[in-house]
């Protein structure tokens, strides 16, 4: 299945907007603007690793969203965002496809394709799926010619 990633260039902005102001000042204000300014995102958490206490926190947990977490002062703090994925995947059959996609959450069309990390453990094939023809009347089934062909770079390494 032609099966690819995605990320919204907006929602993925707004986290990493979010983590650079963070970075310079953390307290419950900064939060709450970000939280306020971001639709994507519902909660932010600052935790002190060394000290293993809760710095800052804003916001509503919504149980249904990805919680991200990012590290710095070199390890030292965490920040948990609850927040809309800003990663997605989408098929594509065709070019035309390519121009319809959309953030499921934004509705934004500036989007990238980015590296797939499930590319390594699904078929990497990027052959459209064979059509069932079950449904088809006889007349036209016989005069479609199907094959099971898969391409060389689809093979497993011992058949080629």
């Amino acid at each position: 299945m032609p099966l690819f990633e995605f990320e919204c260039i907006n929602c993925r902005k707004g986290i990493e907007d979010s983590l650079t102001l963070i970075q310079k000042k953390v307290d419950k204000k900064v939060l709450t603007q970000l939280v306020s300014k971001f639709d994507n995102i519902y909660r932010i958490e600052v935790i002190d690793l060394k000290n293993k206490k809760i710095v800052a926190d804003y916001g509503k947990k919504n149980a249904d969203r990805s919680i991200l977490d990012f590290y710095f002062e070199e390890g030292a703090k965490v920040v948990f965002f609850n927040s809309e994925n800003y990663r997605f995947t989408d098929l594509i059959y065709d070019e035309s496809d390519k121009e319809k996609i959309k953030c499921p959450f934004c509705k934004s069309k500036n989007v990238e394709k980015v590296f797939s990390s499930f590319a390594f453990t699904s078929d990497l094939s990027t052959n459209m799926p064979m059509p069932d023809m079950s449904g088809l009347p006889a007349s036209v089934r016989k005069n479609m010619m199907l094959t099971g062909y898969v391409e060389e770079k689809d093979r497993p390494k011992k058949n080629r």
